[in-house]
């Protein structure tokens, strides 16, 4: 039998994200120090399964994204401020043959993650990796975004 210690993470799901399939949870704390906390979020999509369908656009599924992040940020008593990292997943073939001739990063989600950022972080800007991947979890998924957060206890 497993026992938790109290400085074993803390998984769960915040109230306003859509529910993951039950192989994870959105969110994982785990303390660091007695003062500190790193918190760490599943890929955020612009997707909401109690939809039929995704948004179509990069754009509309980061906007998405991003309001999880917040929400998920705050259920674990963290905020975009306490990013210290961040990983962009973007589909590389969108089917969309304007957007496809773009540079990834030059496909509009860079400017919506900063004003993000602006509103909900003060300007932070934490490191970043921004990866192409052929496919993400759904044929529809065409960005994700992953972060981890270290916040004060």
């Amino acid at each position: 039998m497993s026992r938790r210690s109290p400085n074993s993470p803390v998984t769960f799901n915040p109230d306003g994200v859509p529910l993951p399939p039950p192989s994870y949870r959105h969110v994982a704390i785990t303390p660091l120090l007695s003062n500190s906390r790193l918190i760490t979020l599943a890929g955020m999509t612009g997707c909401d399964p109690a939809n039929k369908s995704n948004p179509r656009t990069l754009i509309e599924q980061a906007s998405i994204a991003f309001a999880k992040i917040a929400k998920s940020l705050a259920a674990a008593g963290a905020s975009p401020r306490d990013i210290v990292q961040v990983k962009h997943y973007i589909v590389t073939h969108t089917g969309d043959p304007i957007v496809d001739k773009l540079e990834i990063v030059d496909r509009g989600w860079a400017d919506l993650w900063c004003e993000f950022m602006d509103k909900e972080a003060d300007g932070h800007r934490p490191p970043d990796t921004v990866i192409g991947v052929a496919k993400l979890a759904k044929d529809d998924i065409l960005y994700e975004c992953e972060v981890w957060a270290i916040a004060s206890s």
